[in-house]
């Protein structure tokens, strides 16, 4: 099915609206002309979502916004209703492990599928559902991982898990109900570039942290990086593309070293006063840490290898030209300062 700009009469429906994905995926439609429908969990409190309205502020007409919650099936019929095409972006993303793993999976996993039995009751031609590379690589170490490879659902953590059943699902589901709609996933890695309202996310958090001097120290762990405004153009081309169904597509730009990513941060921030993360953990350390951290104990055995990721699809498939890493990093340390995520130093720096 190939689809234009010119086809699409009806608001694309994006869940998860004031997400850091979900918002710069509203931007980038309401920049191209197109009408948008986003979900929000409540309409009652606007100081959540009222930054919506200043993404493209000559486009707001084209901006409608209504209440549905992935736990609550009842309200997404009436949220779909008049939709052709959703992009179904919102999942938890939580910066610690839950006591119970299952406040993670059961949203993720019965949220999409919520959508999904939406989409086939009002005859929905096409969703992108986002998805993770942690439904790909986990258990894969030492090796280039493609969108034919699944993750180990043993050597998953919580967040992983989530990730691999709520794709698992939706596939299940698609195939179930084959020929009734298209689908295809985006599965980014770990996603930076400027904020467009406080950080409300675990990505976020992350390069704060380090940013700030938060973080203990930084392993010789891999990590996929890719620019928010990337993601949000993967989405858009999947939806377009007349050859995405039945598709996965990894969306990363570049794989870096924690310590890299320090090293980005210390040498544009320092000057301001920033205490970027600098110290270095040895293997030696990280095995002693394990014995106290869960999240130490899982990353250890991926110490000292790099994590790949097969992202030719997006690239020859969907024209995607992946932003250079480090400007997306430097960028989203100023969004930070300007969002008021962390102090702003810049001015006192100014002054001297």
């Amino acid at each position: 099915m190939e689809i234009n700009s010119q086809d699409i009469d009806t608001p694309i429906l994006v869940t998860g609206a004031t997400g850091y994905v979900a918002s710069h995926i509203i931007k980038l439609l309401l920049e191209k002309c197109y009408k948008v429908r986003g979900t929000v969990r409540s309409l009652v409190n606007k100081d959540k979502y009222k930054f919506l309205y200043d993404l493209v502020p000559e486009k707001n007409d084209n901006l409608e916004l209504v209440e549905a919650d992935l736990l609550y099936p009842e309200k997404w019929n009436a949220a779909v209703e008049g939709i052709q095409y959703v992009l179904h972006v919102a999942s938890p993303f939580p910066m610690k492990d839950p006591k119970n793993e299952d406040e993670l999976i059961k949203p993720a996993v019965e949220g999409t599928l919520n959508v999904l039995r939406a989409v086939l009751e009002k005859g929905v031609k096409k969703v992108i559902v986002t998805s993770s590379v942690a439904a790909i690589y986990n258990g894969h170490i030492g090796r280039m991982v493609g969108p034919e490879d699944w993750s180990i659902e043993e050597k998953c953590d919580p967040y992983s898990k989530s990730k691999l059943k709520a794709e698992r699902a939706a596939w299940a589901f698609w195939k179930e109900h084959q020929g009734k709609f298209e689908m295809a996933t985006v599965n980014p890695s770990l996603v930076v570039g400027p904020l467009l309202v406080g950080a409300n996310g675990t990505s976020e958090q992350i390069i704060a942290d380090i940013l700030l001097g938060k973080t203990p120290g930084l392993p010789k762990f891999s990590i996929g990086t890719v620019d928010v405004r990337d993601v949000a153009e993967c989405h858009l081309q999947a939806l377009l593309s007349p050859n995405s169904n039945g598709k996965r597509y990894i969306c990363s730009g570049q794989s870096l070293w924690m310590q890299d990513i320090g090293d980005i941060l210390r040498e544009e921030f320092s000057k301001y006063g920033y205490k970027v993360t600098k110290m270095k953990l040895g293997k030696f350390i990280m095995t002693i840490g394990s014995v106290f951290d869960k999240r130490a104990k899982r990353v250890l055995p991926e110490i000292g290898h790099e994590r790949l990721f097969d992202n030719s699809l997006s690239t020859q498939e969907l024209g995607i030209k992946y932003r250079n890493i480090k400007e997306s990093l430097i960028e989203m340390g100023y969004s930070f300062i300007k969002c008021g995520v962390i102090p702003d130093k810049t001015q006192n720096h100014q002054k001297k």
